[in-house]
């Protein structure tokens, strides 16, 4: 039964590296950020899988803070 549970790494891997990639277009970034790393401390701590959740949770802060700052850029440029 463990490992019946434990076999959705991988759609929890892409699911968060698909937010990554919205986050960093996304305008309203900050509201979003908590989702790759809500998804990278879950690899982290249930699936064994310390680089990639380190990885997502990382990038994931990154990602939120570039798609903040270009989505105040591009207001900037609009107004």
């Amino acid at each position: 039964m463990e490992a019946e549970q434990k076999n959705g790494k991988k759609i929890l891997a892409t699911v968060g590296w698909i937010s990554v990639v919205l986050l960093t277009c996304h305008l309203m970034a900050p509201l979003l950020m908590f989702i790759p790393i809500c998804i990278g401390v879950v690899l982290r701590r249930d699936y064994e899988a310390e680089s990639q959740g380190l990885a997502l949770i990382v990038s994931g802060v990154v990602g939120g803070i570039v798609g903040w700052i270009l989505g105040m850029l591009l207001m900037n440029f609009l107004v």
